[in-house]
């Protein structure tokens, strides 16, 4: 078959398949067709450098990337473990923000830098057709007039729609809290960081056209003023530890809410306080979400009080007008001191998360038959405690889109049964519980593997020193690109790697394959076997304890950082090498 006769829309849809240098590589200056395919192909290019190579990162933006800068509607940067300081190199090539004329969207992660993340900003100001802005798990020092200035940067841009902010500072969380109005922000999400009353207020005074606010909310001053109702809000996901009256003084004045999604704490209202309050206050709300965590009260029988707390979600409101099911289960984990909790949500899960626990004693829900929604397809990450799936009622509930996964190995066979499928898992985090008998260990974690073929992160947690040297011959999966070592043992103290076992590690299946490392060694020697021998190895972080670097040392402009420089004269002069500002003992290198 001749590759020429085929219509240039299937080679278009192709290129939504292969990456942008595999596109340039593969079809560049064949013919003036397929020149010409590039350049319809690159009118709505979104590049995503999170876990590229550094060699493939610095051939497009070399020779590549200036011929489509300014078409790129897309572009996701990250400092990550994958990808450390990306940006500053991105940056050192000669490349501003406001060169990629028509950016829309825009993704920017693990910054640890507030001048970096200033300039950034600042830079975001050029760019007219901005709609979406994404800052990931940031981490940087800084004060409250800083805070207040990157917000305003933010909220200043013209016509941004949608912002995921997730700003993190180790001396203080900053709530945005920016002093310049936003016209156009109509979707913001703040995860991780906590906010009260009066930061929340000057937010939506901030930001009139919010549609979509997602935001954790602890506050328990019941003293409150908001000056008007929030009309333009329709959907709110609300993670919320506070007082009754707050929560309801908050809904109260969201009379527009379509959809409402609710994680509480300490905190229960029955079904007949919420029929009240949506009747009256929100009657356009469509779809309820919540999952609320309690503690009963002790002087009425667990079966009598589960049936009040069920019948009060049983009315007409709830089961025919809305069809909104929900279920409770009650924890009982102290028998002497009556340490009960409950868990009350609604049907069918729909959180990502689930927080199982030992001693769940009664279970049920207001649906006509107990079989239903055991089903919990929407979770995605969850730590599987053995004990917790073992009784008659948690044993019957299913996840089958796990894609994190925790857990302490060895494992029961109800393992398989609550998690029948792995097809979607890409990272998972195991560690022994050295209480077992382990030598079922090896054949365990093969099996699981076996099962997970999308798998691409591996992390190991509490490891002796034995059983971990033996799963480095015997374990075996050809998807895992990234192993993390740096899991606490007891006394909080990472796992240290010697040179014998950094050589094991270095020819094993799982290092021979592996692309993305995190450890912790003993000397400079086995940074340096590792990075020499490990052929595929891109990124390493890695720590090292004779590594004699502190706090204070960072601080000074005079202090030599003698592993830095070992390290520089000894690696090829292409790898990148910094000291994470953040963790100050991380060493991270960008290899190849």
């Amino acid at each position: 078959m001749n590759l020429e006769i085929l219509p240039n829309e299937l080679f278009l849809k192709l290129f939504d398949y292969l990456t942008i240098l595999d596109v340039f590589q593969a079809f560049e200056n064949l013919n003036f067709r397929f020149q010409s395919l590039i350049l319809i192909y690159c009118r709505d290019i979104r590049l995503n450098f999170q876990g590229i190579s550094k060699t493939n990162f610095d051939i497009i933006c070399r020779k590549y990337l200036p011929l489509f800068a300014k078409q790129i509607r897309s572009l996701q940067l990250a400092n990550d473990d994958d990808t450390p300081q990306q940006i500053p190199l991105f940056i050192s090539y000669g490349f501003h923000l406001q060169n990629f004329t028509f950016l829309q969207t825009l993704s920017l992660s693990h910054i640890h830098s507030s001048y970096l993340l200033d300039k950034l900003l600042t830079e975001c100001s050029h760019l007219s057709f901005l709609t979406s802005l994404s800052i990931i798990n940031c981490q940087v020092s800084i004060n409250h007039s800083t805070a207040e200035h990157l917000h305003n940067q933010i909220w200043s841009l013209p016509n941004l729609t949608q912002c995921y902010f997730d700003i993190h500072s180790p001396n203080r969380n900053h709530f945005p809290t920016p002093t310049i109005v936003s016209q156009s922000m109509k979707s913001l999400s703040i995860p991780n960081i906590s906010c009260y009353l009066n930061p929340l207020i000057l937010l939506l005074q901030s930001t009139p056209n919010l549609e979509y606010l997602s935001i954790t909310y602890i506050d328990y001053i019941d003293q409150y003023n908001m000056p008007l109702p929030m009309l333009s809000i329709t959907r709110l996901k609300l993670s919320f530890d506070c007082s009754l009256n707050i929560l309801k003084y908050l809904l109260q004045n969201l009379p527009n809410l379509c959809h409402l999604t609710l994680d509480t704490c300490n905190l229960y209202m029955n079904g007949y306080q919420w029929e009240e309050l949506i009747t009256s206050y929100l009657p356009n709300l469509k779809r309820f979400r919540f999952k609320m965590r309690f503690s009963p009260t002790l002087d009425t029988e667990r079966e009598v009080q589960m049936n009040e707390i069920l019948d009060s979600f049983r009315t007409k409101f709830w089961i025919e007008e809305h069809r909104w099911f929900v279920r409770c289960h009650w924890y009982a984990s102290n028998e002497q001191y009556r340490l009960d909790f409950i868990d009350l949500f609604t049907l069918p899960y729909m959180f990502k998360e689930f927080l199982s626990y030992t001693g769940c004693i009664l279970a049920k829900s207001t649906c006509a038959s107990d079989d239903c929604f055991w089903s919990y397809d929407q979770v995605n990450q969850l730590c599987y405690g053995s004990s917790h799936f073992t009784s008659s009622i948690m044993s019957r509930i299913r996840f089958s889109n796990i894609e994190h996964l925790s857990l302490s190995l060895p494992y029961n066979e109800q393992f398989l049964l609550v998690i029948p499928k792995l097809d979607r898992l890409v990272s998972l985090f195991v560690s022994i519980n050295k209480h077992k008998d382990t030598s079922s260990i090896p054949s365990q974690l093969q099996l699981l593997l076996d099962r997970a073929k999308y798998l691409t992160t591996l992390s190991f947690g509490s490891w002796g020193s034995t059983s971990l040297e033996m799963l480095f011959t015997n374990i075996v999966n050809k998807t895992i690109r990234k192993l993390n070592f740096q899991g606490y043992i007891c006394g909080k103290n990472w796992r240290c790697f010697d040179e014998k076992q950094c050589l094991e590690l270095i020819h094993s299946p799982l290092g021979v394959q592996c692309e993305t490392l995190l450890i912790k060694v003993k000397n400079r020697i086995c940074i340096y076997n590792l990075v020499k021998e490990m052929q595929r190895l891109q990124a390493l972080n890695v720590r090292c304890e004779n590594d004699r670097w502190t706090q204070e040392n960072s601080l000074s402009s005079s202090a030599r950082d003698d592993l830095i420089e070992w390290l520089k004269e000894c690696v090829p002069r292409s790898c990148v090498i910094t000291r994470d500002t953040y963790r100050i003992g991380d060493i991270r290198l960008w290899i190849r």
